[in-house]
């Protein structure tokens, strides 16, 4: 499906929970712990409209608005729908992220590795910073992760520092790979020094992830929605060989998180000038041109509808395929293992996992890095 450019992409989202650090941890350890960003590109013309209206009849698919969740009970309907996109040669981008794993990256990039220069996004660097926060995502004790979203809440420097305490302890009492934890408790510490250094209000800074403001002027603290959008628009941006100034973006209405996309969007088209760097084999953060954003309700579009299906299949399949316990149905097997297969990495398409290396390897997938 590489090569194809298209002018229009839908994008959809399914499990989000807004603010990680004010979800009740809980709850998206069991329940929604699986956050999906999909997007297509094609032009929805008459000859395109034509055939989705015909599946939606096929597979007796009622109402104006096809919902993700009922879809997800009609395996067959997706799968044609995936044969309908490569007939149009659409090319597909899902970002499928665990929401524990997405704090655990934070605990990690913020109080364990903090950036401090370009060295910190060489392949060696990402590379450690991943086999970390692996390794914590699957031995460190929930009680970390709350603490975190605790600490993103309060501001509170005593936390902050207590934090660190608590890291170091449970690394240094983890036995599940002494080498990994030797090196989280070592990088810790040093992180802790740097904190004690500085004054109280740059202390808390640095130790907490950047926020970001809802229209009502709340901070929000962990977004994974955020994340996802500006990593898909620069697999788009891969895609498109830096072609974006004609391209759309069609994004599900947002009330809560618009003007948060829109500013995202704007800070990742200004990487390249800000002197950043993020090499990735799936994406392209260096801009020189940008795309439009807009936003669609979803009964108002087949594609945002497309789009929705693709993210609300892909979320569900990972939550019951790793945690429900029961067997998968092989249609639904057949359409993940389809949309795994689609992806081409040096165009950044298919699906990038965001999630710990052991639960992509139990979905049948072998992890790749993509620096």
């Amino acid at each position: 499906m590489a090569g194809q450019v298209s002018s229009e992409y839908y994008i959809d989202e399914s499990g989000n929970t807004g603010d990680l650090s004010a979800v009740r941890m809980e709850a998206y350890f069991t329940e929604q712990r699986m956050f999906a960003l999909a997007a297509f590109g094609g032009s929805l013309d008459e000859a395109f409209t034509e055939e989705f209206s015909n599946l939606k009849s096929v597979h007796r698919l009622q109402g104006p608005e096809v919902k993700s969740k009922q879809a997800y009970e009609r395996p067959r309907f997706i799968l044609d729908l995936i044969d309908l996109l490569e007939a149009g040669r659409c090319p597909i981008f899902i970002e499928i992220v665990d929401k524990h794993y997405f704090v655990v990256v934070n605990i990690i990039e913020r109080m364990v590795v903090p950036y401090v220069g370009k060295c910190d996004t060489r392949p060696d660097a990402l590379w450690m910073k991943g086999v970390m926060a692996d390794h914590m995502a699957l031995y460190a004790p929930p009680e970390l992760t709350h603490a975190f979203a605790g600490c993103c809440q309060s501001r509170d420097h005593t936390e902050i520092r207590n934090l660190y305490k608590r890291i170091i302890a449970w690394a240094e009492g983890d036995q599940a790979s002494p080498e990994i934890s030797e090196g989280i408790s070592r990088f810790t510490r040093d992180s802790l020094k740097d904190f004690r250094k500085l004054p109280k209000a740059k202390a808390v800074e640095r130790a907490l992830p950047v926020p970001d403001v809802n229209p009502g002027g709340k901070l929000l603290w962990v977004l994974p929605n955020m994340t996802s959008f500006t990593h898909l628009y620069a697999r788009i941006n891969r895609y498109t060989r830096k072609q974006v100034s004609g391209v759309t973006l069609f994004h599900d209405e947002q009330l809560q998180f618009g003007d948060i996309l829109q500013y995202a969007k704007t800070q990742t088209e200004k990487f390249a000038e800000l002197d950043l760097s993020l090499p990735m084999q799936t994406a392209d953060f260096d801009f020189s041109q940008a795309a439009e954003l807009q936003f669609l309700r979803s009964h108002d579009s087949i594609g945002i509808q497309i789009a929705d299906v693709l993210a609300g299949f892909i979320a569900r399949y990972v939550q019951d395929a790793i945690w429900s316990g029961a067997a998968m149905h092989a249609d639904k097997v057949a359409i993940f293992d389809r949309l795994v297969a689609l992806g081409d990495r040096s165009h950044g398409t298919g699906v990038n996992f965001v999630a710990p290396d052991n639960l992509v390897r139990f979905l049948g997938v072998a992890p790749k890095p993509n620096y």
